[in-house]
């Protein structure tokens, strides 16, 4: 049976490579081949492909909010992720249920490998892919736990509000404080910390997964 496939990424040179998929298996047929996230939509839209291989850092629109549209319109097309994005933005794609992952540093075989099984409705999950987004997860949970484990309570509410963009009189008070002790459990928080000031405290709260 032919798979129907659309292709979507913003290199021509990766576009090129995918397209020639047929010398490796005549049973997959590229319908459409686009740059950006609003193309794949209107590629869907028109051909209703059976399966939509996709890069996550698409212009326009990412892949993740393609792959969102496509699971509320309730669309019958599979989303296949073809990436070399950030463990991050892979573990909001596991997150979403994609049954498909396939990096790009994969040949053309293991491409169509994973677009038969996801064509089948089975799941196939690039292990690299799949085991650095987990890995990088325990990280931030381990360094997350570490900035709990150094701040007290209250300090860290200051630091979550902060994240938040909120000024000193804001917070003080949703804190139901003083201005004055918001800004003392801030001295606080940059001495345990080692920071200079607000924004590499938002930085380090980032890095470190304290949301």
């Amino acid at each position: 049976m032919t798979i129907n496939l659309i292709v979507a990424d913003s290199q021509p040179v990766v576009r090129a490579g995918i397209e020639q998929i047929r010398q490796y298996d005549p049973d997959i047929a590229i319908m459409s081949s686009v740059s950006d996230g609003e193309l794949a939509l209107q590629a869907v839209e028109q051909h209703q492909p059976d399966v939509l291989l996709l890069d996550i850092d698409l212009p326009k629109r990412d892949g993740l909010s393609v792959v969102d549209e496509i699971q509320k319109r309730q669309l019958k097309t599979k989303p296949v992720i073809f990436t070399s994005s950030t463990p991050t933005q892979v573990m909001r794609a596991l997150d979403m249920g994609v049954q498909g992952l396939v990096g790009k540093h994969n040949p053309p075989q293991k491409v169509a490998e994973c677009i038969h099984s996801v064509f089948d409705n089975k799941k196939w999950l690039d292990q690299d892919l799949t085991s650095n987004a987990v890995s990088h997860m325990l990280d931030q949970h381990k360094k997350s736990q570490a900035v709990t484990q150094v701040l007290t309570r209250r300090e860290l509410a200051v630091a979550k509000l902060i994240l938040e963009g909120l000024p000193n009189k804001r917070i003080a008070t949703r804190l139901n404080i003083s201005e004055g002790t918001v800004k003392l459990h801030l001295h606080h928080i940059y001495q345990k910390l080692s920071l200079t000031g607000r924004m590499p405290l938002v930085l380090y709260l980032q890095q470190h997964g304290v949301a």
